[in-house]
């Protein structure tokens, strides 16, 4: 007799399992359906930010190139300027300059 129910408790689990199972699959799918209009939303919504993001990363990497063109060009006016200054000395001394000899050609 305990045989018998324990084989018929056994079949009642199963049973109670793969009923469970099949009223999950079936709220899942009717969740999936009610969920994916609301994600596709999401998804438009990610992408398009995703874009403007690339967008925005390029301009900011063109922005990036011309403010280094312009630090590369404000740092070289100084640069000229001492060099200038340098052939300046360098004509003042060869104004100063008298030559010991006179070379008549």
């Amino acid at each position: 007799m305990t045989a018998v129910f324990s084989v018929l408790s056994f079949f009642m689990a199963f049973g109670a399992i793969w009923l469970t199972s099949e009223a999950l699959r079936r709220i899942d799918t009717r969740n999936d359906a009610m969920v994916k209009p609301h994600l596709r939303k999401i998804y438009a919504a990610v992408d398009k930010n995703e874009e403007t993001l690339l967008a925005l990363k390029r301009r900011m990497d063109q922005v990036e190139k011309q403010v280094h063109t312009l630090k590369l060009r404000a740092d070289l006016p100084p640069e000229i300027e001492q060099e200038t200054a340098v052939i300046r000395s360098g004509l003042n001394n060869q104004e100063r300059f008298s030559p010991s000899i006179r070379l008549n050609g």
